[in-house]
C-alpha cells in the first residue's frame, strides 16, 4: 500500500462524522427487540397468573361436584372441569394474542375413614403468539405450564365449622345494578348461602354462623349462633348508606371465629374442632388507603391462624378487588362478581364448598 493510500485509510478511521447515525441505525432494532421481549415476558407472567386462578377454581369446583352429585361419571366430571376452565378464561382471551390452552384432567378416588375422597388434578399449557419484533429472534410463541389440585370428601363424616360474614352496606350498595338495588341482591345471595347451611345441618348441631356490617365503621353485628335464621334476619334489615372502612368489621369476624368459646361450643355440642371461615364482601374502595393497610394486617393474621377467608368483589373498582384478592386464602377463594347473577353464584359456590363437603386446595 502506498503512503498516500495509508494516509487516506487512517483519515477514514479517524473521521467520526456520521457515527451517531450509524450507531443509531444499529442500536434501534436492538432496543425495539429488547422492548418486545420485555412485553412478552410481562404477558407470559400475566397469562400464568390468570391460568393458575382458572385451574384452581376448576379443580375445586369439580371435586366439589363429584362429592355432591352421586352417580356423576368420571368422563362427565372431566368434561365439566374443561368446560369450567374454558369459562373462566373466556374473558381473558382478548388480552393475549392467539391464546391456546390445552388442559389435562386426572381424577382419582379412595376411601378414608368411611368417606369417599375425590382428588382432581388439572394441568395445562398456555401458549400465546409473540410480538412481531420478538419473532425476528426466531421464536413464534411462548408457553407456560400451570397445575392445580383439589380434594373433596363425601360420606359419613360431618364437618363442624364457624363462619362470620363481613358485609358492605355503604351508600354505593343502594345503587342499581341489572335493574335491582345491590343491597337487595346481597340479601338474596346471603339467603341462598344460609339455605344451603340449613339443608346441610338441619338439626343445627354442626354450624355456627354470624355476620357484621360496615360503612365508615362497623354498623352492627349478629353474634355467631346455631340458628341461621338469626343471621338471615340481621342481613335482611341492612340499609345502605355512608362511606367505607372494612377494618373494624373484619376484626370482629376474625375475633369471633377464633375465640376460645367457639371451640368450646362445638366441643360441647358435636365433639369436633371446627373449621373457621370468613366471607368478606365489598362493592367499592375503602375511603382511605390506611383502612386497606389495617384490613390487610387482620387478613394476614386470620390466614396465619388457620381461618379460610373467602372474598367477594361485587362490581368493585380496582383497589377494592386488590384488597379482596390479598385477603382471600387462595385464588380459588376470591370471586369477582360483575353482575347480580355472579354475586348469587359466588355465595352459592361458597355455600357448596363449606357446608356440604370438606373441600380444600391441596396444591
Amino acid at each position: 500500500m502506498s503512503d498516500l493510500a495509508k494516509k487516506k485509510f487512517t483519515q477514514l478511521l479517524e473521521n467520526n462524522k456520521g457515527n451517531f447515525a450509524i450507531m443509531a441505525a444499529l442500536s434501534i432494532p436492538v432496543v425495539f427487540i429488547a422492548a418486545s421481549l420485555a412485553v412478552d415476558t410481562t404477558n407470559a407472567m400475566s397469562m400464568k397468573n390468570r391460568l393458575q386462578n382458572a385451574v384452581d377454581s376448576a379443580a375445586l369446583a369439580t371435586s366439589t361436584r363429584l362429592a355432591q352429585e352421586e352417580g356423576l361419571s368420571l368422563d362427565d366430571a372431566k368434561a365439566f372441569a374443561v368446560s369450567f376452565l374454558n369459562g373462566q378464561i373466556e374473558e381473558d382471551m382478548p388480552a393475549f394474542t392467539d391464546l391456546n390452552v390445552k388442559p389435562t384432567v386426572n381424577i382419582t378416588t379412595e376411601e378414608e375413614d368411611g368417606a369417599t375422597v375425590w382428588r382432581v388434578a388439572i394441568s395445562t399449557v398456555g401458549t400465546q403468539t409473540l410480538t412481531p419484533m420478538a419473532r425476528l429472534m426466531g421464536r413464534e410463541n411462548i408457553s407456560v405450564d400451570v397445575f392445580g389440585q383439589s380434594e373433596s370428601a363425601s360420606g359419613k363424616t360431618q364437618g363442624a365449622f364457624s363462619m362470620a360474614l363481613v358485609l358492605d352496606r355503604s351508600g354505593s350498595m343502594d345503587w342499581n345494578l341489572d335493574g335491582q338495588r345491590k343491597i337487595d341482591v346481597l340479601k338474596a345471595a346471603v339467603g341462598g348461602l344460609l339455605d344451603q347451611i340449613e339443608t346441610a345441618d338441619p338439626a343445627q348441631n354442626y354450624v355456627r354462623i354470624g355476620a357484621s356490617s360496615y360503612n365508615t365503621r362497623m354498623t352492627g353485628s349478629q353474634k355467631l349462633h346455631w340458628k341461621p335464621k338469626k343471621t338471615r334476619d340481621f342481613v335482611n334489615e341492612l340499609p345502605a348508606d355512608g362511606g367505607t372502612d372494612s377494618t373494624e368489621a373484619f376484626g370482629w369476624a376474625y375475633e369471633s371465629v377464633t375465640a376460645a368459646k367457639e371451640a368450646k361450643q362445638h366441643q360441647a355440642r358435636n365433639e369436633q374442632e371446627p373449621q373457621r371461615f370468613i366471607v368478606f364482601m365489598t362493592d367499592g374502595d375503602n375511603n382511605y388507603s390506611s383502612a386497606d393497610s389495617s384490613t390487610k394486617i387482620l387478613c394476614k393474621e386470620a390466614k396465619e391462624a388457620g381461618v379460610q377467608v373467602y372474598t367477594v368483589a361485587f362490581a368493585a373498582p380496582t383497589r377494592g378487588k386488590q384488597l379482596l384478592s390479598y385477603c382471600a386464602s387462595s385464588s380459588a377463594h376470591f370471586f369477582d362478581a360483575q353482575s347480580s347473577a355472579d354475586l348469587i353464584a359466588a355465595f352459592k359456590s361458597i355455600g357448596e364448598q363449606t357446608s356440604q363437603v370438606a373441600s380444600r386446595l391441596t396444591h
